[in-house]
């Protein structure tokens, strides 16, 4: 479906970046397709904090170069 809107050219701009995209239209669609799956995302963030875990520094871990772990 084509629709005429009028949009943000430095919101735009910004999104393509993010995104990775290369067109208005990839970007627009991928925008729409990540606000349309977040619900998604949320109920898996919420699964995995529901696991009797201890999850202290594990995404600060996982983010360190191997090399400076002990550094930190």
């Amino acid at each position: 479906m084509k629709t005429v809107i009028d949009l943000d050219d430095e919101l735009l701009e910004r999104a393509r970046l993010e995104l990775g995209t290369k067109s208005k239209k990839d970007t627009i669609h991928a925008a729409l397709r990540l606000v349309a799956e977040r619900s998604e995302r949320l109920a898996a963030v919420r699964e995995l904090l529901s696991v009797d875990r201890d999850w202290t520094g594990i995404v600060d871990d996982d983010k360190t170069p191997q090399g400076q772990q002990d550094a930190v």
